[in-house]
Protein backbone atom coordinates (compact mmCIF):
# COMPACT_ATOMS: atom_id res chain seq x y z
CA UNK A 1 0.00 0.00 0.00
CA UNK A 2 2.66 2.49 0.75
CA UNK A 3 4.50 1.45 -2.42
CA UNK A 4 1.90 2.31 -4.54
CA UNK A 5 1.26 5.91 -2.51
CA UNK A 6 5.23 6.46 -3.33
CA UNK A 7 4.40 5.43 -6.90
CA UNK A 8 1.81 7.53 -7.46
CA UNK A 9 3.65 10.75 -5.31
CA UNK A 10 6.55 10.11 -7.80
CA UNK A 11 4.45 10.00 -10.88
CA UNK A 12 2.44 13.33 -10.39
CA UNK A 13 6.14 14.64 -9.96
CA UNK A 14 7.14 13.62 -12.82
CA UNK A 15 4.41 14.53 -14.66
CA UNK A 16 4.88 17.99 -12.60
CA UNK A 17 8.26 18.57 -14.08
CA UNK A 18 7.39 17.52 -17.19
CA UNK A 19 4.78 19.76 -17.63
CA UNK A 20 7.31 22.82 -16.12
CA UNK A 21 10.19 21.77 -18.88
CA UNK A 22 6.72 21.89 -21.47
CA UNK A 23 6.03 25.44 -20.46
CA UNK A 24 9.54 27.13 -19.42
CA UNK A 25 10.62 25.68 -23.38
CA UNK A 26 7.26 27.17 -24.71
CA UNK A 27 8.81 30.52 -23.16
CA UNK A 28 11.75 29.81 -24.22
CA UNK A 29 10.49 29.86 -27.75
CA UNK A 30 8.38 32.50 -27.76
CA UNK A 31 10.94 34.88 -26.33
CA UNK A 32 13.59 33.81 -29.07
CA UNK A 33 11.08 34.28 -31.87
CA UNK A 34 9.90 37.73 -29.95
CA UNK A 35 13.72 38.70 -29.78
CA UNK A 36 14.52 37.78 -33.70
CA UNK A 37 10.99 39.55 -34.88
CA UNK A 38 12.71 42.70 -32.92
CA UNK A 39 16.03 42.26 -34.64
CA UNK A 40 14.63 41.87 -37.82
CA UNK A 41 12.22 45.27 -36.86
CA UNK A 42 15.58 46.89 -35.91
CA UNK A 43 17.44 45.98 -39.37
CA UNK A 44 14.56 46.86 -41.26
CA UNK A 45 14.34 50.15 -39.47
CA UNK A 46 17.94 51.12 -40.06
CA UNK A 47 18.23 50.07 -43.71
CA UNK A 48 15.41 52.52 -43.64
CA UNK A 49 17.39 55.27 -41.92
CA UNK A 50 20.22 54.69 -43.96
CA UNK A 51 18.30 54.89 -47.39
CA UNK A 52 16.86 58.18 -45.84
CA UNK A 53 20.11 59.24 -44.90
CA UNK A 54 21.53 58.31 -48.23
CA UNK A 55 18.26 60.39 -49.74
CA UNK A 56 19.00 63.35 -47.88
CA UNK A 57 22.32 63.68 -48.46
CA UNK A 58 21.85 63.50 -52.12
CA UNK A 59 19.53 66.19 -51.58
CA UNK A 60 21.93 68.19 -50.25
CA UNK A 61 24.15 67.61 -53.20
CA UNK A 62 21.73 68.54 -55.55
CA UNK A 63 20.47 71.71 -53.73
CA UNK A 64 24.26 72.73 -53.47
CA UNK A 65 24.87 72.09 -57.22
CA UNK A 66 21.80 74.01 -58.18
CA UNK A 67 23.04 76.59 -55.75
CA UNK A 68 26.26 76.96 -57.63
CA UNK A 69 24.73 76.78 -60.92
CA UNK A 70 22.49 79.93 -60.54
CA UNK A 71 24.78 81.57 -58.65
CA UNK A 72 27.13 80.66 -62.05
CA UNK A 73 24.31 82.31 -64.33
CA UNK A 74 23.85 85.19 -62.31
CA UNK A 75 27.57 85.79 -62.49
CA UNK A 76 27.74 85.32 -66.05
CA UNK A 77 24.66 87.93 -66.70
CA UNK A 78 26.36 90.38 -64.45
CA UNK A 79 29.58 90.29 -66.34
CA UNK A 80 28.04 91.05 -69.39
CA UNK A 81 25.83 93.87 -68.08
CA UNK A 82 29.31 95.48 -66.70
CA UNK A 83 30.58 95.03 -70.36
CA UNK A 84 27.88 96.22 -72.28
CA UNK A 85 27.30 99.84 -69.44
CA UNK A 86 31.15 99.87 -70.01
CA UNK A 87 30.90 99.64 -73.61
CA UNK A 88 27.68 102.31 -73.64
CA UNK A 89 28.65 104.87 -70.86
CA UNK A 90 29.22 107.60 -72.81
CA UNK A 91 25.64 107.81 -74.19
CA UNK A 92 22.80 109.32 -72.32
CA UNK A 93 21.01 107.64 -69.68
CA UNK A 94 17.72 108.65 -71.43
CA UNK A 95 18.01 107.45 -74.19
CA UNK A 96 19.82 104.12 -73.56
CA UNK A 97 19.68 101.48 -70.62
CA UNK A 98 20.88 98.18 -69.36
CA UNK A 99 19.16 95.55 -67.08
CA UNK A 100 18.47 92.04 -66.37
CA UNK A 101 15.76 90.09 -66.29
CA UNK A 102 14.64 86.44 -67.05
CA UNK A 103 18.44 85.34 -67.86
CA UNK A 104 18.65 87.61 -70.22
CA UNK A 105 20.65 90.93 -70.55
CA UNK A 106 18.20 93.46 -71.85
CA UNK A 107 19.87 96.50 -74.18
CA UNK A 108 17.45 99.47 -74.61
CA UNK A 109 17.70 102.21 -76.74
CA UNK A 110 15.37 104.80 -77.65
CA UNK A 111 14.32 106.00 -81.25
CA UNK A 112 15.44 109.55 -80.92
CA UNK A 113 19.48 107.76 -80.09
CA UNK A 114 18.60 105.42 -83.23
CA UNK A 115 15.84 107.25 -85.72
CA UNK A 116 14.75 110.16 -87.24
CA UNK A 117 11.03 110.42 -86.85
CA UNK A 118 9.55 107.73 -88.83
CA UNK A 119 12.64 106.60 -90.66
CA UNK A 120 13.56 103.13 -90.86
CA UNK A 121 17.76 104.22 -91.20
CA UNK A 122 20.04 103.92 -88.28
CA UNK A 123 21.48 108.06 -87.27
CA UNK A 124 25.30 108.66 -86.67
CA UNK A 125 24.76 108.18 -83.02
CA UNK A 126 22.62 105.02 -83.38
CA UNK A 127 25.23 103.51 -85.32
CA UNK A 128 27.82 104.64 -82.81
CA UNK A 129 26.18 102.16 -79.95
CA UNK A 130 25.53 99.94 -82.19
CA UNK A 131 29.47 99.48 -83.56
CA UNK A 132 30.49 99.57 -79.45
CA UNK A 133 27.83 97.07 -78.59
CA UNK A 134 28.76 94.54 -81.41
CA UNK A 135 32.61 95.03 -80.20
CA UNK A 136 31.16 93.76 -77.04
CA UNK A 137 29.39 91.04 -78.67
CA UNK A 138 32.48 89.68 -80.43
CA UNK A 139 34.27 89.47 -77.57
CA UNK A 140 31.08 86.77 -76.11
CA UNK A 141 30.77 84.29 -78.89
CA UNK A 142 28.63 82.33 -77.01
CA UNK A 143 25.65 85.14 -76.39
CA UNK A 144 22.31 84.98 -78.84
CA UNK A 145 21.37 88.68 -79.97
CA UNK A 146 17.72 89.00 -80.29
CA UNK A 147 16.43 92.50 -81.81
CA UNK A 148 12.71 93.86 -80.90
CA UNK A 149 11.54 97.05 -82.73
CA UNK A 150 8.71 98.79 -80.57
CA UNK A 151 6.93 101.83 -81.67
CA UNK A 152 3.71 103.76 -79.91
CA UNK A 153 0.79 103.76 -80.98
CA UNK A 154 0.27 106.53 -83.22
CA UNK A 155 -0.74 105.79 -86.61
CA UNK A 156 2.32 105.67 -89.47
CA UNK A 157 1.63 108.58 -91.65
CA UNK A 158 -0.15 108.43 -94.92
CA UNK A 159 2.24 108.60 -97.72
CA UNK A 160 5.62 107.05 -96.00
CA UNK A 161 7.13 104.95 -98.72
CA UNK A 162 7.26 101.12 -97.89
CA UNK A 163 5.08 101.51 -94.40
CA UNK A 164 1.74 100.38 -94.14
CA UNK A 165 1.35 100.75 -90.13
CA UNK A 166 3.88 100.10 -87.14
CA UNK A 167 4.12 96.65 -87.71
CA UNK A 168 6.61 97.37 -90.93
CA UNK A 169 8.00 100.07 -88.72
CA UNK A 170 9.10 98.39 -86.15
CA UNK A 171 9.81 95.35 -87.91
CA UNK A 172 12.17 96.98 -91.17
CA UNK A 173 13.68 99.54 -87.77
CA UNK A 174 15.08 95.81 -85.96
CA UNK A 175 16.11 94.28 -89.67
CA UNK A 176 18.24 96.97 -90.32
CA UNK A 177 19.92 96.85 -86.70
CA UNK A 178 20.53 93.22 -87.47
CA UNK A 179 22.02 93.97 -91.29
CA UNK A 180 24.23 96.64 -89.26
CA UNK A 181 25.85 93.74 -86.91
CA UNK A 182 25.88 91.44 -89.51
CA UNK A 183 27.78 94.06 -91.56
CA UNK A 184 29.87 94.37 -88.40
CA UNK A 185 30.89 91.29 -88.11
CA UNK A 186 28.83 89.56 -86.14
CA UNK A 187 27.47 85.68 -87.37
CA UNK A 188 24.30 86.25 -88.88
CA UNK A 189 22.59 82.93 -87.37
CA UNK A 190 23.57 84.64 -83.99
CA UNK A 191 21.16 87.45 -84.44
CA UNK A 192 16.69 87.15 -84.86
CA UNK A 193 15.28 89.87 -86.15
CA UNK A 194 11.57 91.12 -84.72
CA UNK A 195 8.76 93.58 -85.05
CA UNK A 196 6.29 93.65 -81.88
CA UNK A 197 4.48 97.28 -83.23
CA UNK A 198 2.89 98.78 -80.04
CA UNK A 199 1.69 96.02 -78.70
CA UNK A 200 4.57 95.49 -76.15
CA UNK A 201 4.35 98.54 -74.04
CA UNK A 202 6.77 99.71 -71.24
CA UNK A 203 4.09 102.51 -70.08
CA UNK A 204 0.53 102.48 -70.72
CA UNK A 205 -0.32 106.01 -70.19
CA UNK A 206 -1.49 108.19 -72.68
CA UNK A 207 1.20 111.25 -72.50
CA UNK A 208 4.35 112.43 -74.94
CA UNK A 209 6.38 111.10 -71.94
CA UNK A 210 4.38 107.67 -72.26
CA UNK A 211 4.69 107.23 -75.61
CA UNK A 212 8.33 108.11 -76.18
CA UNK A 213 9.64 105.67 -73.63
CA UNK A 214 7.20 102.51 -75.98
CA UNK A 215 9.31 103.87 -78.95
CA UNK A 216 12.43 102.01 -78.57
CA UNK A 217 14.38 99.26 -79.67
CA UNK A 218 15.41 96.08 -77.44
CA UNK A 219 18.91 93.91 -77.71
CA UNK A 220 18.13 90.85 -75.81
CA UNK A 221 21.23 89.04 -75.03
CA UNK A 222 20.68 85.79 -73.87
CA UNK A 223 24.46 83.60 -73.26
CA UNK A 224 24.67 80.02 -73.11
CA UNK A 225 23.58 78.40 -70.26
CA UNK A 226 23.76 75.07 -71.86
CA UNK A 227 26.02 73.23 -68.90
CA UNK A 228 24.28 75.06 -66.39
CA UNK A 229 20.66 73.59 -67.45
CA UNK A 230 22.52 70.19 -67.43
CA UNK A 231 23.44 71.07 -63.92
CA UNK A 232 19.82 71.74 -63.05
CA UNK A 233 18.22 69.34 -64.80
CA UNK A 234 16.55 71.44 -67.82
CA UNK A 235 16.00 71.55 -71.08
CA UNK A 236 17.88 73.73 -72.83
Amino acid sequence: MKFNFLKAAFSMLLCSSLMVSCVSSKKYEDLKASKEAQERELADSKAKADQLAASLKEREQKLAEMERAMNEQQKVLDNLKNEVNTALQGFNQGDLSVSVKDGKVYVSMSDKLLFATGSTKVNSGGQKAINQLVDVLKKNQQVGVMVEGHTDDVTVANGMKYLTDNWDLSVLRATEITRMMTEKGLSPDRITPAGRSYYMPVDTGRSAEAKAKNRRTEIILTPDFTEIYKILGIQA
